[in-house]
């Protein structure tokens, strides 16, 4: 099944087990439109250029300020899903975020419409992560501009969402300013090199917030470098964010909720603890984008009308598979080095993979070649999570991702 996960700060299309990853950021240069990461390259160099907020504020209101050709917000969306799209055509499925307005995802429909696919289910994101885990849980998820949190109840091997609370203001780009701010406090103190004074030394400051971030999880400090300046920065000195998050969040977070369910992105937040207001211990786990994906298979389908979904059968985990959820993702190896003609180089965000290829993030390439690449055999383009094991082919080079234990 096809599917198109919907939420801006994690939005891609999945085709065959596979994604394409396009971050709901829009730049306009040289008459055409470029979305996801080649837009957050040049968020803090040409911000006049950029717009991060068209899925979040979807209308069909006059855009202000103007961006290119695009009247309203809903045309921004339009030419993201056609680029993101590509030649898919067929039934789609839609995951859709419980931050949505109802009068969105009407507009939403009605751009699918004009596209060569057909939507053959609509369905809550959260139920969809609820099934995969199959135990009640509250799934807080992160958004470009704000964060929500879901209730998930489960009766009968069934998931079913409650309503959706929003936190404004604490999204995915909202964390990351907070972040980088401190960071350039710490440069200006250490090295008197102020990285925000310039749009690119800001930009590349924020290109290596999230690989910082990942280090963070398991080192108590390390060194961010940035025009031949060199600041060490400790988790201790971030931690102050996930601490002001985590305080919005409690208010939120349900009285009888044994288990939080937290978008991965959040899992590198220094600082963030999500503490319960009863007796019994609360855990929590982690979710990565394809946590959505077992769920998928039990979609209902109806030819002659749309149901918003809201309950999903669960896929079969029992609650002793989710009582070590931390264990079992460490059991998983992430991506860390890639292989080509028996040479093994680690696998850097901003590193060229091969012409055309470049790595993007912890387990994100971007394609950007005119070459055909294919990717487990598939024809791939755009940007795209990679695991271990994964085969890439392009231009006669062939690229094995691995995992190199220390």
């Amino acid at each position: 099944m096809q599917l198109l996960d919907c939420n801006d700060a994690s939005l891609r299309l999945w085709r065959n087990g596979q994604d394409t990853f396009l971050m709901g950021i829009a730049w306009f240069t040289e008459g055409h439109y470029q979305f996801g990461h080649a837009a957050w390259q040049q968020a803090r160099r040409s911000p006049r250029e950029i717009n991060n907020r068209y899925w979040h504020q979807l209308s069909t209101q006059p855009l202000s300020p103007a961006l290119g050709p695009a009247r309203h917000t809903a045309d921004l969306v339009h030419a993201h899903l056609e680029t993101l799209l590509g030649d898919v055509s067929g039934e789609l499925a839609l995951v859709i975020p419980g931050a949505m307005e109802p009068a969105q995802l009407s507009l939403l429909l009605g751009i699918i419409e004009t596209l060569p696919v057909t939507p053959c289910a609509v369905v809550h994101r959260s139920a969809l992560v609820g099934a995969g885990i199959a135990e009640a849980c509250a799934h807080i998820e992160l958004h470009l501009h704000q964060a929500s949190i879901t209730p998930v109840h489960m009766q009968h091997g069934m998931a079913t969402t409650g309503e959706t609370q929003l936190l404004p203001g604490f999204g995915l780009l909202g964390l990351i300013d907070d972040i980088a701010e401190i960071i350039g406090q710490q440069f200006v103190s250490q090295t008197r090199f102020d990285p925000q004074r310039r749009a690119d030394t800001e930009q590349a400051l924020y290109e290596q917030i999230p690989t910082l971030l990942k280090a963070l999880a398991t080192q108590s400090e390390v060194s961010c470098s940035v025009e031949g300046h060199t600041a060490r920065i400790s988790a201790d000195a971030l931690r102050t964010v996930g601490q002001r998050f985590s305080a919005a969040l409690a208010p939120l977070i349900p009285t009888d909720t044994p288990l939080i369910a937290f978008d991965s992105l959040l899992s590198s937040l220094p600082g963030l603890s999500l503490s319960s207001k009863q007796a019994q211990p609360l855990r929590t786990q982690a979710v990565s984008p394809d946590a959505i994906l077992p769920g998928a298979t039990h979609l209902s389908r109806n030819s002659d009308e749309l149901v918003f979904q809201r309950q999903i059968a669960c896929t079969g985990a029992s609650q002793s598979d989710t009582a070590t959820p931390q264990t079992q993702a460490a059991d998983k190896p992430l991506v860390s080095h890639y292989l080509i003609a028996g040479h093994a180089a680690t696998l850097i965000p901003g590193r060229i993979i091969a012409p055309g290829v470049s790595a993007t993030g912890a387990t994100q390439i971007a394609i950007t070649s005119d070459i055909e690449v294919r990717l487990n055999g598939e024809t791939v383009d755009g940007d795209l999570t990679i695991k271990v094991g994964d085969h890439l082919v392009t231009g006669g080079i062939e690229v094995h991702f691995i995992s190199v234990e220390s």
